[in-house]
């Protein structure tokens, strides 16, 4: 073997791989691979359908929420059109049955009972809120007596005490006192109000319907009365209709002839009768009615 061969394979040793140095040859290093993704099966014109296997089996409870959701949802949604239903039937067949109105009130006629001589009140015997009978003394007036003559001839009048007339003012009917205007020791004049009563089978409730519904109103209608103060309702009846609107009534009536006028509803008064029984009294209650227009 010559020099320059010898020096030639030196050289070569020098500059191989270190696995490759003495003469064995270690195997090629390959890069490392990812397994592929499963796919799903190919048709015969090479299109893939359906998600892969793996992808499939994390899909796979999404249908079955959606189930479940609509088990729940469905039920729901029926009940509350079913509701919603009824409540519009109901609303429709009260309104085609009845005209209602809470603008209303329980009205009466305050009777003012009084001496029909002036004088001075001694006695005031009822208290507000007591019933009294027909007859029973309800107040006593002292009439002044004459105590003397002015210079120009007109008589002086005082009282005296125990020598002065007295008058009693009676109950005119059966009734509930509602006020006493005046106090014991004043002075008052023939007819003044000393006590003021009011007839509890007397009474009636002033309702003020829309004149819309003035076409479907009729005397003899029967009505329920619900009164707030009682918590209860009564039966009443319909008793006479106002040919006239509330409006007419006011002091100013209103009368608008420039350009800009509204046009508002007026309101027509209806009298209602009612019977209370022995319900306690209460002059111009709150009250809701229903007057039944239809059956």
């Amino acid at each position: 073997m010559s020099v320059q061969t010898q020096d030639l394979e030196e050289r070569t040793e020098l500059t191989a791989p270190a696995g490759e140095r003495g003469g064995v040859a270690s195997p090629p290093r390959e890069p490392p691979t990812t397994a592929p993704a499963p796919t799903a099966p190919e048709t015969g014109n090479g299109v893939q359908h359906g998600p892969a296997p793996a992808a499939a089996a994390v899909a796979a409870p999404a249908p079955a929420r959606r189930r479940g959701l609509r088990r729940v949802i469905l039920p729901i949604v029926l009940i509350v059109v079913i509701a919603a239903a009824v409540v519009g039937f109901n609303l429709w067949r009260n309104s085609q049955m009845y005209v209602s109105t809470d603008n209303a009130s329980i009205s009466g006629q305050p009777v003012q009972v009084g001496s029909m001589n002036a004088g001075r009140v001694d006695v005031i015997n009822p208290q507000v809120g007591a019933t009294v009978h027909k007859g029973d003394v309800l107040a006593s007036v002292a009439i002044p007596s004459q105590t003397g003559m002015s210079q120009n001839g007109t008589p002086i009048v005082g009282f005296l005490g125990a020598s002065d007339s007295r008058v009693d003012v009676v109950a005119p009917f059966d009734g509930v006192v509602i006020a006493t205007p005046v106090a014991v020791g004043s002075t008052v004049q023939a007819g003044q109000a000393i006590v003021t009563m009011v007839d509890p089978t007397q009474l009636w409730v002033n309702a003020n319907v829309d004149e819309t519904a003035f076409s479907r109103l009729a005397p003899g209608q029967s009505v329920t009365v619900h009164v707030d103060a009682l918590n209860a309702d009564v039966p009443g009846r319909v008793e006479s209709i106002t040919p006239a609107t509330a409006a007419t009534f006011s002091i100013i009536p209103t009368q608008n002839a420039s350009g800009n006028f509204n046009k508002v509803t007026q309101l027509v008064p209806v009298r209602i009768s009612l019977n209370l029984g022995n319900e306690p009294t209460l002059l111009g209650s709150s009250v809701e009615v229903k007057i039944k227009v239809a059956d």
